[in-house]
C-alpha cells in the first residue's frame, strides 16, 4: 500500500490534474451532466429533495452523505434565511448545513416585480420630475430670451431646433409634425390680412402663434423678430402652457394676469367665464380644481353660503352684490390700481429677466458701470442706495478693502472682477450668483407689493427709500433722479411726459396734491393683494396633493403580492380594483415611464409588455438594442421574468453570499483572539460593518461602483481570507474583467485561486455590468461551479481514502482549513480533530475530557490563523501524513521514528 504521505504528496503535487482525473471518470462525468442539466429545473425544495441524484450529488458536494436520509431535517435547512441569525441553519453548529443553505436560492428573498429600493429610487425619481419640469422651463425660457434677440430672419428661428421647439411647444403645437417651412409661412404672414396663409391655412394655435412675431413678407425684420411685448407673451405662454404643473415663474405669470385683470371685472359672470381668474381664485383659497363655476359664484355673493363652506375670506375678498354686480361704496382708495400693479411687477420681472442676460455678456467692469439699467439693478438687488456714484461701485466691484469700508462686502463677492476691472474665464458672475440676485430682486417686488397697497399719499412712497430704489429699478428711472422730481413724475402728468416718464405715471394713481386715487372694481388693491399672498402660499398645494396620492396609490397597488406579473401591472387603475377614487390618477405604467422621462409616445402599452419581459442587462438583448439609457433604467426599476411573471432583483451578490460573506467577516475579525473586552470590541465592530457592507453592497450597480468604494473592497477581501493591500483597484478590475472560461485569463493564471470564487459570486459579466446570466431559478453559476467543484473534491477524497485513509484525511483538512476559524471546530469535527491528533500524538483519552480543557489543550500546539496560509497548511499536513504512517506501520524512515518519540513526549509533558 502506498504511503499517506508519498499519496499526499503526489495528489496535492498537482490538484488540478488530480481533480480533471477524476472528473473524466464515466460515472462521475455523466453525473456532474446530469446535475447540471438538470438542477435549474427544479422548481421547490420538494422537487429538488425527490430527485435523488440532483439532492445526493449535492449532499456529498458538501460532505454530508451521511445525512442524505434525513429529508425533512434538510429540507429546514434549504429554506432558512441565511441573513437572520435566528433560523434553522444558522443555529447548527456544523457550518457545513450553513454552507449547504448558502449553494441554494431557496431560501433567499421571495420574489418581487420591485424592491423596496427600486421603489423608493422610481418614486423619487417621478416626484422630482414635477420639480424638473420648473427647471427645465426656467432653462429654456432664458435661452430663448436670449436668442430670438440675435434671429435676423426667419430661417433663423426656423432652423434652429431649440428656439422652433420652444415656439411651437409654448402655443401647444407638437414639433415632431410641424415642418419649417410651414412655420416660416406662418411666421411671414399678415395676421389682419383674411387672406394670408396664416388666415386660411393655420388653425387658432397657428394664429396666436403669428401674433406674437414681426417677420417681414420676405422673413426680414426690422430690428428685432419680436417686440418686448412679444417676447414676454411667448414666454409667458410657454411657462403656463409646456409644463405640467405651475412652475414658480408660471405662478409669476398668473399673479400679473389677476392684478392686471381683476379691476376691468363688472360683474361675478364675467369674472366666472375667464378660468384662469377662476383656477387663480381656486388654488390661492385652496378650492379644488374641480369646484363648480355655480358653487364658486354663489361663495363670491353669497356670505350665508360662504361661511357653510368654509370660504369666508374669499366672500370677504371680493365685493360683489348678491345679485353679482360690483359694489362700488367699497372700493376704497389706493396708490395704484390691481393693474398697475401687475403692470409694475411685470416691468420689475422683465428687468430682472434683462440683467440674466445682459450680465453674461459683460467682459468689463466699464462696461457694466456704462450700463445704467444694470448699476440700478445691483443697487437695488443688493440694497445699496441709488445715489452711490459709479465711481464708488466701480470701486466696490474691483477693491474688496474699499467694498468692506463700505459695509459691500458681500457684492465684491458676488462678482468675478479682478482688480484692473477685467473679469475671470467664470464671466462677470457666476449662474449660481446671478439666481441669488434674482432672489433677491423678488424679494423687493414682494416688499413692494406687501407695502403700495396700504399708501394713502405719494409722500410716505418718497419716504420709503427701499420702495423708490425697486421703482427706479424697475422704471430704468436714473439713479440720482432727486426725491422732488420722482414726486413731480408720480402726481404730474405733463412733468412725466416732459422727462419721458409717462409710463411710470401711468402706472400710478395718485392725485395732483399727492393723494391715493380711487378705486373700481371688485377689490380694493389691498383684497388684491390679500389673495396674492394666499396664492403665492397655496398655490402649489393641490398639486403636491395630487402628485401625493398618484404615489399612495402606487405604493398601495405594488404592495402586498397585488402584482405578480406584467398584465397585473399594466392595468389601469380603473380595472385593477374596485376603488373608485383612484380612477383619474396616473396607472402605474404612466408613473414609470414619467420617472424615467418618457412619454406613452415613446413606449406605448404593447411596447412596455415586450421591455418589461426582455432581459435589461443582455448586452445583446431586446432593451440594450434601442440604446436609450431612459428604456434601460426603467426596465432596470423592475424584476419581470421572460415569462412575464416577478423574479428576484439583479444585484451584485445575492442573499446568500452577503450572508456567507457576513460569517466569514465576524469570524475573521475575531480569529486567534482571547476571549475578553478587546474580542468582544472586535465582535461588535465586525457586526457594525457587516451591517454597513449589506446595506451598501444593494446599491451598487456596476462594477465600477464596487471599485470605488475601499470599504466594500476591503470588506470582501478580509472575508475571503485576503490581505487588502495586495491588491489595488486596477489588479481587482483586471481580475473582475477576467474571461472564467479561459485557462490562460488573469483571473485563472495569475491571480491567486480564492479569486475564482469571488468572482463567480458577484454578478458581474466580463465588462463590469450587472447581469442576470449568473443567476438561477435554484442555483447561481458560482454556487453551480462550487458544488461541482466540490462533488470532485470528495469523489477523490473518498476514491483515495479506499486505499489509504491518511490521504483522505489530509486532503480534508486542506480543503477545510480555511474555514476553521475556532478552535472549537477541530473538536466538533471528528476528521479535523483526528488530524490534529495524529500529527501531535495525543491521547485518545483526550476526548474524554471537557470541551474548554480540550480546547486549552489543543492552543497548546495549534494556531488558528496559521490555517489561513496555505504553505503552513502544507507543512502542516505532510507532518501528520508522516505521522499517520508511523502509526499505522507503513514504510517508515528513522527520522519518522524520532519525530514521533518528541511529539508524544512534548504531549505528555504539556498534559501535567
Amino acid at each position: 500500500m502506498i504511503s499517506a504521505s508519498l499519496g499526499y504528496t503526489i495528489i496535492s503535487g498537482d490538484m488540478q490534474k488530480s481533480l480533471e482525473r477524476v472528473a473524466s471518470q464515466t460515472t462521475v462525468k455523466r453525473d456532474a451532466q446530469y446535475y447540471e442539466d438538470n438542477i435549474n429545473k427544479v422548481k421547490t425544495v420538494d422537487d429538488f429533495l425527490g430527485d435523488y441524484k440532483l439532492y445526493s450529488y449535492a449532499m456529498k458536494a458538501y460532505g454530508l452523505q451521511d445525512m442524505t436520509y434525513a429529508k425533512a431535517f434538510m429540507k429546514k435547512v434549504l429554506e432558512s434565511d441565511l441573513t437572520d441569525a435566528s433560523s434553522f441553519a444558522n443555529k447548527l453548529s456544523d457550518s457545513r448545513y450553513k454552507e449547504f443553505a448558502a449553494a441554494f436560492n431557496f431560501g433567499t428573498t421571495a420574489t418581487d416585480p420591485q424592491s423596496d429600493s427600486q421603489e423608493t429610487d422610481m418614486i423619487g425619481l417621478y416626484t422630482q420630475s414635477f420639480a424638473d419640469e420648473g427647471t427645465n422651463a426656467a432653462k429654456e425660457s432664458t435661452y430663448y430670451s436670449a436668442a430670438i434677440d440675435k434671429v435676423q430672419s426667419v430661417s433663423g428661428l426656423t432652423s434652429n431646433e431649440r428656439l422652433r421647439t420652444y415656439v411651437l411647444s409654448a402655443f401647444g403645437i407638437d414639433p415632431t409634425y410641424a415642418s419649417k417651412d410651414f412655420l416660416a409661412k406662418v411666421l411671414t404672414s399678415d395676421v389682419n390680412d383674411p387672406n394670408s396663409f396664416v388666415n386660411t391655412s393655420g388653425n387658432a394655435k397657428y394664429k396666436a402663434l403669428a401674433a406674437q412675431f414681426s417677420f417681414n413678407a420676405d422673413g426680414t425684420v426690422n430690428g428685432t423678430a419680436q417686440t418686448a411685448a412679444q417676447k414676454n407673451a411667448v414666454m409667458e405662454q410657454y411657462n403656463i402652457t409646456v409644463p405640467s404643473i405651475v412652475t414658480t415663474k408660471a405662478a409669476e405669470y398668473n399673479r400679473a394676469y389677476f392684478d392686471a385683470n381683476i379691476s376691468s371685472i363688472t360683474n361675478v359672470d364675467q369674472l366666472i367665464s375667464d378660468k384662469r381668474l377662476t383656477s387663480y381664485i381656486k388654488a390661492a383659497y385652496g378650492a379644488a380644481a374641480d369646484f363648480s363655476d355655480a358653487a364658486l359664484k354663489k361663495v363670491l355673493t353669497d356670505s350665508s353660503y360662504a361661511s357653510l363652506l368654509g370660504y369666508d375670506t374669499m366672500y370677504a375678498a371680493f365685493n360683489f352684490n348678491s345679485d353679482g354686480t360690483v359694489d362700488t361704496t367699497k372700493a376704497g382708495y389706493a396708490a395704484q390700481t390691481s393693474a398697475q400693479i401687475g403692470a409694475t411687477t411685470t416691468a420689475a420681472n422683465n428687468m430682472s429677466g434683462a440683467y440674466a442676460t445682459k450680465i453674461a455678456g459683460i467682459k468689463t467692469v466699464d462696461q457694466l458701470i456704462a450700463d445704467p439699467q444694470l448699476t440700478s439693478f445691483i443697487k437695488d438687488a443688493y440694497g445699496m442706495p441709488q445715489t452711490l456714484s459709479n465711481a464708488d461701485l466701480k470701486s466696490v466691484l474691483t477693491d474688496s478693502t474699499y467694498a468692506g469700508m463700505l459695509g459691500f462686502q458681500g457684492v465684491y463677492d458676488a462678482f468675478n472682477f479682478q482688480a484692473d476691472g477685467s473679469v475671470t474665464s467664470d464671466g462677470a458672475q457666476s449662474a449660481s450668483e446671478v439666481r441669488k440676485v434674482g432672489y433677491s430682486a423678488s424679494d423687493n417686488l414682494n416688499y413692494y407689493r406687501g407695502k403700495i397697497s396700504t399708501l394713502t399719499n405719494v409722500d410716505e412712497l418718497i419716504a420709503d427709500t427701499k420702495l423708490t430704489s425697486f421703482l427706479k429699478s424697475a422704471y430704468s428711472l436714473p439713479s440720482n433722479m432727486s426725491d422732488a422730481d420722482l414726486k413731480s413724475i408720480l402726481t404730474d402728468s405733463s412733468f412725466a411726459a416732459a422727462s419721458g416718464f409717462s409710463n411710470v405715471n401711468a402706472a400710478f394713481s395718485f392725485a395732483a396734491d399727492g393723494s391715493a386715487g380711487a378705486m373700481s372694481g371688485p377689490q380694493s388693491s389691498q383684497q388684491t393683494t390679500s389673495v396674492d399672498a394666499l396664492y403665492a402660499v397655496n398655490y402649489d398645494n393641490a398639486q403636491q396633493a395630487e402628485i401625493d396620492s398618484a404615489v399612495a396609490n402606487y405604493k398601495t397597488r405594488m404592495a402586498d403580492d397585488k402584482v405578480t406579473n406584467v398584465n397585473d401591472f399594466l392595468r389601469t387603475n380603473l380595472t385593477s380594483d374596485t376603488d373608485r377614487s383612484n380612477d383619474k390618477l396616473p396607472d402605474l405604467y404612466q408613473m414609470a415611464l414619467r420617472a424615467y422621462g418618457l412619454t406613452e409616445q415613446d413606449v406605448p402599452r404593447s411596447m412596455m409588455r415586450t421591455l418589461l419581459q426582455s432581459d435589461p442587462y443582455d448586452p445583446k438583448g431586446y432593451v440594450a438594442s434601442l440604446k436609450d439609457d431612459r428604456i434601460t433604467n426603467m426596465v432596470r426599476a423592475f424584476n419581470f421574468g421572460t415569462d412575464g411573471k416577478a423574479t428576484s432583483e439583479v444585484q451584485a451578490i445575492s442573499t446568500a453570499v452577503l450572508a456567507k460573506y457576513g460569517t466569514s467577516y465576524a469570524s475573521l475579525a475575531t480569529l486567534g483572539m482571547s476571549t475578553g473586552p478587546l474580542r468582544d470590541k472586535a465582535a461588535k465592530d465586525a457586526t457594525t460593518e457587516v451591517d454597513a457592507f449589506a446595506t451598501k453592497i444593494t446599491t451598487v450597480k456596476s462594477l465600477d461602483d464596487f471599485l470605488a468604494d475601499s470599504k466594500l473592497t476591503d470588506f470582501v477581501l478580509k472575508a475571503n481570507g485576503l490581505e487588502p493591500k495586495d491588491y489595488d483597484k486596477a489588479t481587482l478590475k483586471k481580475i473582475f474583467t477576467s474571461d472564467p472560461t479561459d485557462a490562460n485569463s488573469y483571473l485563472n493564471k495569475t491571480a491567486p485561486t480564492k479569486f475564482k470564487d469571488i468572482v463567480a459570486d458577484f454578478n458581474f459579466d466580463t465588462e463590469g455590468n450587472l447581469t442576470r446570466s449568473k443567476i438561477g431559478a435554484i442555483q447561481n453559476v458560482g454556487a453551480e461551479e462550487r458544488t461541482q467543484q466540490g462533488y470532485l473534491q470528495m469523489t477523490l477524497e473518498t476514491q483515495q481514502g479506499e486505499t489509504n485513509d491518511g490521504v483522505r484525511l489530509a486532503l480534508y483538512f486542506a480543503r477545510k482549513a480555511p474555514s476553521i476559524t475556532s478552535i472549537y471546530s477541530l473538536i466538533g469535527d471528528q476528521a479535523l480533530f483526528q488530524v490534529i491528533s495524529t500529527t501531535f500524538n495525543l491521547p485518545s483519552s483526550m476526548s474524554n475530557m471537557d470541551v474548554d480543557k480540550q480546547a486549552t489543550m489543543l492552543q497548546k500546539f495549534v494556531s488558528i490563523t496559521d490555517f489561513q496560509d496555505p504553505t503552513k497548511v502544507d507543512k502542516l499536513m505532510r507532518r501528520f501524513t508522516a505521522m499517520y504512517d508511523l502509526q499505522n506501520n507503513t514504510d517508515t524512515s528513522p527520522a519518522l521514528t524520532i519525530m514521533s518519540s518528541y511529539a508524544s513526549n512534548a504531549a505528555s509533558l504539556k498534559s501535567r
